[in-house]
């Protein structure tokens, strides 16, 4: 099928044309990611990927970005600047989203050599157990803990049912403190 058709299967929603229109594209998505990745010297792994390929084939499906399309010759170009602003996007919401969990921490003033090493081994800890979670869950307590969002505007956005929302919340912050209570991290 050609690319004009398949593009006009996509503009109608059409599964079989999207399909199309995914499996001809991915190769480049995927390379766009990791080149801009590699480029900006964010700190990636492959679920950041899937991730964000997941987004960027989202955002051009759900925001009828193909409308956009002037010419079509210029559609792997396009496509690769897509991916490539996508993947700056949801890295930098992600700088963010450390950033303010650091912000967030305990106030370790005190320059004692220990407290620097306790925050450090907190911080891994806090990595480790978020980076656990299904890509599903980083989502959700993103939303929570990070943007302070309520579980409502979280079943909003995700278009997943409220308990479901409230349930992840739960269980990741429930994972999250026997982590730290398992490390002696008691009374933060």
């Amino acid at each position: 099928m050609k690319i004009n058709k398949i593009i006009e299967g996509c503009l109608r929603k059409d599964k079989k044309s999207w399909d199309l229109f995914v499996q001809k594209y991915s190769k480049l998505i995927y390379w766009a990611i990791r080149k801009r990745l590699e480029a900006s010297g964010f700190e990636y792994n492959q679920d950041d990927i899937d991730y964000i390929f997941q987004e960027v084939f989202l955002s051009i499906l759900n925001g009828d970005k193909l409308l956009q399309l002037k010419n079509i010759k210029t559609i792997a170009s396009w496509l690769a600047v897509i991916a490539s602003n996508k993947t700056i996007d949801i890295m930098s919401r992600k700088a963010k989203e450390n950033e303010r969990l650091m912000q967030d921490m305990p106030d370790f003033s005190d320059d004692s050599f220990r407290q620097d090493i306790e925050k450090r081994d907190l911080m891994s800890l806090l990595s480790e157990v978020i980076n656990s979670l299904s890509s599903k869950e980083k989502i959700i307590i993103g939303l929570n803990l990070i943007e302070n969002r309520t579980h409502k505007e979280i079943a909003g956005i995700t278009d997943i049912p409220i308990n479901t929302v409230s349930t992840t919340i739960v269980r990741a912050k429930e994972k999250l403190k026997k982590e730290l209570t398992k490390k002696n991290f008691k009374n933060l």
